[in-house]
């Protein structure tokens, strides 16, 4: 795959976990959000096992367990805090994660610092910066988990670089699924399996499972095999931008001067972080 074409896929990812914020925030009107997270795991589980059941072997179990891990204390604390969050402020405050990946990656000895990739950081970061403004009231319950889930997403984002480099794609795709789905069964258990069956449910499921989960776990860990951690992470940051405008949309957030301000300085960080001088491009 070549770079373009990876950041092309990590992009439309992106696009697509940025729009189903508001989903999940209208799934969890009918259900708990652990048994929600539940039941979107167990069924992208059974969709990436039916697409990858040839190729997954015992080899990538280890990998998998480990990125399942990260991504289900991600999916919980993300989950768990939108149920007391707006959509758009929710993904705010997950994009973090822009800033954490390349102050944490080198530690994880992945890769090694980078000016340019620090300051397509810094500047994202000071765009969610002003679009996660202080508000009269503080920060709350729910977005202290969110932020917790930021944390969680980062960690996932440097396993899933390392993961992909010695293992196919598919097979840590579907183990990271399938683990993910395992350890939410006891959270859901310990919830009660809190839900009600409704179209609106049942809606937000399958594009949560099939589009969200399925797919764009797919798409990005084929493109880190050609990507950085901290790149993607960075693209990530256009997340905030794409939930913004659905929950505005819908209703749920309204559209402000801090917005714009914010929405181009990750912008610029994108690029500053995921465009590299011809001279400075790794052939």
């Amino acid at each position: 795959m070549s770079r373009f074409q990876a950041l092309a896929l990590v992009a439309v990812a992106t696009a697509v976990w940025g729009a189903t914020f508001t989903v999940v925030k209208a799934g969890l009107a009918d259900s708990g959000p652990l048994t929600f997270l539940s039941l979107r795991f167990l069924l992208a589980a059974m969709l990436a096992l039916g697409l990858g059941r040839n190729r997954t072997r015992l080899r990538a179990a280890l990998t998998g367990l480990a990125c399942g891990a990260a991504l289900f204390s991600g999916f919980a604390l993300q989950t768990s805090g939108l149920a007391t969050t707006s959509p758009a402020r929710s993904a705010f405050i997950t994009a973090m994660a822009a800033l954490l990946v390349p102050v944490v990656e080198p530690l994880f000895g992945v890769n090694r610092f980078s000016l340019r990739i620090m300051a397509g950081g810094a500047l994202a970061a000071g765009g969610l910066g002003v679009l996660l403004r202080p508000t009269a009231g503080g920060l709350g319950v729910g977005d202290l988990l969110t932020f917790g889930c930021a944390v969680a997403f980062a960690a996932h984002l440097v396993l899933l670089q390392a993961a992909v480099q010695r293992t196919p794609a598919a097979q840590v795709n579907a183990l990271q699924v399938v683990t993910t789905a395992a350890l939410s069964l006891p959270a859901a258990t310990l919830e009660g399996w809190r839900f009600t069956p409704s179209l609106r449910l049942g809606a937000a499921l399958l594009v949560t499972a099939g589009l969200a989960t399925v797919f764009c776990f797919g798409a990005l860990s084929a493109a880190q095999r050609a990507l950085s951690a901290a790149e993607s992470s960075v693209i990530l940051a256009f997340e905030p931008l794409a939930a913004a405008m659905v929950s505005v949309l819908l209703g749920y957030d309204r559209a402000s001067l801090a917005l714009l301000v914010g929405g181009s300085l990750v912008v610029s960080g994108v690029l500053v972080a995921t465009v590299p001088a011809p001279a400075m491009r790794l052939r």
